[in-house]
């Protein structure tokens, strides 16, 4: 009995670790760059960077074709990369 118990307890540890693990994951990731670096990777990408300011925040986009010919929009805000979506 006293073995099942320390396996819940460890597993129900181990899923709690993973669910904060996820939680903060996206967080870490938006790291702020420069319009200017947004826009040279862009141009890298053979893609093609707008931005626009609304409400005081910067919002900025790349189209870009990945190596199949799928097109995808990268979406920033205030330089914070925040999604991928396919176009």
């Amino acid at each position: 009995m006293h073995a099942s118990r320390l396996g819940a307890l460890t597993a129900a540890t181990a899923i709690a670790f993973g669910a904060l693990i996820s939680a903060t994951a996206p967080i870490a990731n938006a790291e702020k760059i420069s319009e200017k670096t947004i826009k040279s990777e862009c141009s890298s990408a053979g893609g093609s960077y707008s931005t626009v300011v609304k409400g005081g925040t910067r919002f900025s986009t790349c189209d870009y074709k990945d190596n199949e010919g799928n097109g995808y929009r990268d979406y920033y805000a205030d330089g914070s990369y925040y999604s991928t979506r396919p176009m």
